[in-house]
């Protein structure tokens, strides 16, 4: 049986060229002699592989693991796309801090209420 360091190692030895990559609950069953996949060791691999720059994110629904990589840009360094253009001017003269500031979440405007489905 391999603990999740084994396996996280071992993933990234085999995957270290291919940045992407997705195993099935199976796949892991038999990579690893277990005999069966819990949640737990998920989350142990995926701690150890945050280590080497990748994720493993569970699509439980349809029994897939991905091995992701992870970014080092931060959301804001990259801009809002859907904030409004108000005027170029004023936007060349924000200093770089502001730069990254990005608008607040909209308000509901029909004032709408999330009700449960049963009563």
């Amino acid at each position: 049986m391999k603990s999740a360091k084994e396996f996280a190692a071992w993933l990234m030895e085999r995957f270290e060229s291919h940045s992407n990559v997705w195993l099935t609950r199976n796949d892991i069953t038999e990579l690893t002699s277990r005999q069966s996949v819990r949640s737990e060791f998920i989350h142990d691999v995926h701690c150890e592989l945050m280590n080497y720059g990748r994720a493993l994110i569970a699509d439980i629904k349809n029994n897939r693991y991905y091995m992701v990589s992870l970014s080092d840009t931060y959301w804001k360094d990259v801009g809002d796309i859907y904030a409004e253009q108000t005027n170029k001017a004023d936007q060349t003269n924000k200093t770089l801090n502001s730069a990254n500031t990005v608008e607040r979440f909209p308000g509901d405007a029909q004032n709408s209420r999330v009700r449960p489905l049963r009563k």
